[in-house]
């Protein structure tokens, strides 16, 4: 059987839209001795190759910066024949008000 549900749009209370704007490095390392993304499936870039990651977010595009949070999900080469990530991944930030 088909499972459909459909939902009405719901509004923000006085119509008020919030953007934040969030300042943070991302470093991603797949080699190493120590690294943040390893291949969990697949052959290495290749279609399909699919990584894990739990990259550290950083205050500075130094990677020895203060930490303010880790970028944990998954990505996957997306494209036979261009440049295609598909991504998942959630912040979490270590202080302040999107701690957590």
């Amino acid at each position: 059987g088909i499972f459909s549900e459909q939902f009405t749009e719901t509004k923000a209370p006085n119509d008020v839209n919030k953007m934040s704007h969030l300042h943070f490095y991302f470093h991603d390392n797949v080699s190493g001795e120590n690294p943040t993304a390893m291949m969990i499936a697949g052959q290495k870039n290749m279609f399909a190759s699919t990584l894990m990651a739990d990259d550290p977010l950083t205050e500075s595009p130094e990677p020895g910066s203060k930490l303010v949070g880790r970028a944990q999900g998954i990505y996957a080469l997306a494209s036979q024949h261009d440049v295609g990530l598909l991504v998942v991944m959630n912040f979490a930030f270590l202080e302040g008000q999107y701690n957590g």
